[in-house]
């Protein structure tokens, strides 16, 4: 791929956490923000130019990196970095939008090697690949992130863990919603292992196999089926899910904001892992939406 590729940033509109354990996921490529690899030769963006050197230093280093199917001119990324390689980005970073991701698919596009061997790995084995690469920023990492930005197109991972390009468009989908700015950024691996650490209590594993599994399956089985009413009644279940169990990940400013918002027909859930960047507010009219938004002083960015 030519320098000046963008890669878009993502939703994960169902799937956090869960994607991990076994539950499934829908993420869609976001265009209102994206980056593309550049040079600058005053070397003015070190802290991009650093992270992305970090990122060299590891595949050079890194035994797991052996795992990968492919390998990368590490030569060549060497050089661009000496040359002020960075990567040029309107994505609000740790704000739950995939800016590590959409990073990952923009040197996998540059530097793989060969370079047209993505066009001969299946979305699992590419997913697999960039789980590896992304874990360096994260700690863990699903892959998917870096998948939806390479691939530019719509995801569902479902119950059987197949992974399907599948066509969908948030403009028909007929669903108000809206982006709500915390104001807060958030780290992703320290929540990564708290949710992971939640695991240890048996009363949480349980909640979360018969209540948050069936609650985002359901919001995006009925999301795909186009069934307004069993999808609102899924997402409360999962709403409420998120609010009781996954307190830590949403900024404390917030808690009382998504509660009493369930009471008046708008759903805020989690956009990624949390603990700041943007949360992900739903109504069944743009009516509902800017009322509820006028009354509570909340604004809102919107996304289609």
């Amino acid at each position: 791929m030519e320098f000046g590729t963008h890669f878009n940033s993502k939703f994960l509109l169902f799937g956090e956490y869960g994607l991990m354990y076994d539950a499934m996921a829908l993420s869609v490529p976001f265009p209102k923000f994206s980056g593309f690899l550049d040079f600058d030769p005053d070397h003015s963006h070190l802290e991009s130019t650093g992270e992305i050197r970090k990122f060299y230093e590891h595949l050079e280093s890194d035994e797991s990196t052996q795992t990968l199917h492919f390998s990368f001119d590490l030569e060549r990324l060497k050089d661009d970095l000496d040359k002020g390689l960075f990567f040029n980005s309107s994505i609000p970073q740790q704000y739950g939008l995939g800016s590590s991701g959409a990073l990952v698919a923009a040197l996998f596009g540059k530097y793989a090697f060969p370079s047209n061997l993505g066009n001969n790995l299946s979305p699992e084995i590419l997913k697999a690949n960039f789980a590896v690469l992304e874990s360096f920023f994260h700690g863990r990492s699903s892959g998917l992130d870096p998948l939806i930005s390479y691939l530019n197109k719509p995801i569902l991972i479902d119950s059987k863990k197949q992974i399907c390009p599948i066509e969908f468009d948030l403009n028909k989908c007929g669903l108000a919603m809206a982006l709500i700015d915390t104001h807060t950024t958030s780290a992703t691996e320290p929540l990564v292992k708290h949710f992971i650490d939640l695991f240890n209590l048996p009363e949480f594993e349980q909640a979360f196999k018969n209540q948050f599994i069936p609650a985002n399956n359901g919001c995006i089985e009925s999301l795909l089926n186009d069934d307004k009413e069993k999808f609102f009644l899924h997402l409360g279940q999962l709403v409420k899910f998120q609010v009781y169990h996954f307190h830590q990940m949403i900024p404390v400013n917030f808690h009382r904001v998504i509660s009493f918002a369930h009471c008046e027909k708008v759903y805020i859930k989690l956009l990624g892992s949390g603990g700041g960047g943007f949360l992900l507010a739903f109504a069944e009219s743009q009516n509902v939406l800017d009322q509820w938004s006028k009354k509570r002083g909340v604004e809102l960015l919107p996304i289609i």
